[in-house]
């Protein structure tokens, strides 16, 4: 029987592919921006080797997740934002200001859409379904 560690738990929860130290902090220079020739001279490693940890699968998954996570890109960052325009649109529309129902609507429709996509999709199995002519096959063979 395994023990598994409260670290193991939290990996296991965040789905985090577990990186090594190193190879997370050439990862981390990478994403401040840092050239890979300077990030060759920090660990005193070849461009060569730098260039190969950022190909690396569980690099390159942990990059892009840093970058999913920042800024706009980040889902709940825009869900609040739009919440925001929304919002603003209630308020000059409560203190008599001109506006569309088609701009407000939109703005809904956004959220709406945006919410949609971040509930996870459930898959159901696949049926394939083949249809077969076989009737009108044969009466072609047949009238030739």
């Amino acid at each position: 029987m395994t023990d598994i560690t409260t670290r193991d738990q939290l990996l296991q929860t965040l789905e985090a592919p577990e990186i090594d130290p190193v190879l997370l902090g050439i990862a981390n220079r990478h994403i401040e921006g840092t050239s890979i020739s300077d990030i060759a001279d920090q660990f005193s490693i070849s461009e060569d080797r730098v260039a190969q940890v950022l190909e690396r699968r569980e690099v390159k998954q942990y990059v892009d997740q840093v970058y999913l996570s920042q800024g706009y890109l980040n889902r709940f960052k825009r869900i609040q934002l739009i919440n925001q325009v929304i919002e603003k649109k209630i308020q000059d529309v409560a203190l008599g200001e001109e506006y569309t129902k088609k701009d407000l609507l939109e703005w809904l429709r956004l959220l709406q859409d945006m919410d949609k996509s971040a509930r996870p999709q459930q898959k159901g199995p696949t049926v394939a379904v083949q249809v077969n002519n076989y009737d009108s096959l044969m009466q072609d063979l047949l009238d030739k």
